[in-house]
C-alpha cells in the first residue's frame, strides 16, 4: 500500500514550492510591491515591528519608488502619532505627580495612603518613556 508516484511527486513539489517561496520572501527577493503591501497590512493590524521589517525588505536592494516612499511616510506618521499619544499621557501623569502648590491634588499627594498610587504612576510614566525611546529608535531605522 505505497502511495502512487504522482501523489508523492505532487507532495514534494508542493513542499519545495512552499519552502522556496518562504525563503525568497525572507531574503527580500520578491517584488517591492509585495513587501509594501505586507507592511501596510501589518500597520492595519497594529504591528509596527512587522511593518518596519517588511518596509526594510522592500527598500533593501532596490531604489525607492513612489509607492515605497508613501508607505514610509504612512509608517512614520503612525509612529509619530503613537509617540505624541504617549507624550500626552506622560504630561497627564506629570500633572498629577507635580500639581501646583495651592491645589487640592497637592494636598492629596501628601497623604500617606496616596504613596502606592503615586509610585504606580511613576512606574507607568517610566514605562511610557521607554516606549517612546523604542519608537524613536524604530523611526530612526525607518529613516535610514
Amino acid at each position: 500500500m505505497l502511495p502512487s508516484l504522482s501523489l508523492l511527486t505532487g507532495m514534494v513539489t508542493g513542499l519545495a514550492t512552499k519552502f522556496g517561496v518562504a525563503y525568497l520572501h525572507k531574503q527580500g527577493h520578491l517584488p517591492q510591491s509585495v513587501y509594501v503591501n505586507k507592511a501596510l497590512k501589518a500597520l492595519e493590524n497594529d504591528d509596527l515591528d512587522e511593518a518596519l521589517r517588511n518596509f526594510k525588505l522592500a527598500a533593501a536592494k532596490k531604489r525607492l519608488t513612489n509607492q515605497t516612499e508613501i508607505a514610509q511616510e504612512i509608517i512614520g506618521q503612525a509612529m509619530m502619532l503613537r509617540i505624541s499619544k504617549l507624550q500626552d499621557k506622560i504630561a497627564e501623569i506629570e500633572g498629577i505627580l507635580h500639581p501646583p502648590i495651592f491645589s487640592l491634588q497637592y494636598l492629596r499627594n501628601l497623604l500617606p495612603r496616596e504613596r502606592l498610587y503615586l509610585e504606580s504612576l511613576r512606574e507607568e510614566r517610566d514605562g511610557f518613556a521607554q516606549a517612546i525611546a523604542v519608537l524613536e529608535r524604530m523611526k530612526a531605522q525607518l529613516d535610514e
